[in-house]
């Protein structure tokens, strides 16, 4: 009998400090959820293709807001290359609206933004909290540029946003795009904005300049905390660690969602928790996305009836 109980009193002593870890995790002051994606290349509705992707933006919105139900005060990034590289105004106009429903705290700008024309581009600037530090476009006649960094504040956390685009984005882009976009020193740019947001008590960095580059830069920039990368489609399945930087991305296509659930202390993630929600043409369909996907297929039919 005393073996048993003294089983039990081992067994409860357990359960009890397992307990108190999940309820230390779950109410850590310093705990900030990231919400973080990429490339969804135009991917707006669901699909029962084989390969990735298979819900689209359509279903990625309804993944969203149960992801903000069951982390609430999330910061939700994207770095980029969520228009199509096809230069489709229309398509375009509804993923920027859509994008505006779902709720995204920070964006970074990718090429394939500009792939419908730097004046559309500039048509939707207001609709998004858009930031870049060395971005500059050139619409009616000035040259203009987006917020260089944002500044967010999850209970008593500061959390400074900035965001970056490598110039080799471009390469491929016919010179009435090319012309009206200047990209700037990678460094400069972010050496202004790290002293810019210094006193913050976390700083991310949206990149759209690839792994590989994101690696060089989280070796010369050791004050970033958080890098999601972008551009180079690449899955990082468990986030990569230099120095105190990590490194994240959710590969091609919209296909996964990056779920980075973390404990920030003196200015770098302490301990963390990453996962991928992988969203399916079964899923449910967030219902006003639904209503934007149908209202671009009509507008389509009517510029192209059979």
């Amino acid at each position: 009998m005393k073996m048993i109980y003294k089983m039990i009193v081992a067994v409860c002593s357990c359960s009890m400090i397992v307990s108190m870890a999940i309820c230390s995790w779950a109410q850590d002051k310093n705990r900030v959820t990231f919400i973080y994606t990429n490339s969804l290349n135009g991917m707006i509705d669901a699909c029962q293709c084989a390969a990735d992707p298979k819900g689209g933006l359509v279903k990625r919105g309804y993944a969203i807001a149960q992801l903000k139900t069951k982390y609430p005060g999330a910061v939700l990034l994207e770095s980029g290359d969520f228009c199509s590289y096809y230069p489709d105004t229309l398509l375009t106009k509804y993923i920027m609206k859509a994008y505006r429903h779902i709720g995204y705290t920070a964006v970074g700008i990718g090429d394939q933004e500009f792939a419908a024309g730097v004046n559309v581009f500039n048509q939707h600037i207001n609709q998004l909290p858009f930031v870049n530090a060395n971005l500059y476009y050139s619409s009616g006649g000035r040259w203009l540029s987006p917020k260089k960094n944002i500044t967010v504040t999850i209970g008593t956390m500061k959390i400074g946003i900035t965001a970056i685009i490598d110039n080799d984005a471009f390469k491929y882009y016919p010179n009435d795009i090319i012309t009206k976009i200047k990209i700037t020193d990678i460094t400069e740019a972010l050496k202004k904005e790290i002293a810019a947001m210094e006193k913050m008590d976390f700083i991310v960095l949206l990149s759209h300049c690839g792994f590989k580059k994101d690696k060089e830069l989280a070796a010369q920039f050791p004050r970033i905390g958080l890098i999601v990368g972008g551009h180079s489609q690449t899955l990082i399945k468990k986030p990569v660690k230099i120095g105190n930087t990590f490194i994240v991305q959710a590969g091609a296509n919209g296909a996964r969602i990056g779920v980075l659930d973390a404990v920030i202390n003196n200015k770098y993630i302490a301990s963390y928790k990453n996962t991928f929600i992988h969203p399916r043409f079964e899923d449910p369909d967030d219902e006003d996305i639904a209503k934007m996907i149908k209202e671009y297929n009509d507008e389509i039919a009517k510029q192209f009836p059979r």
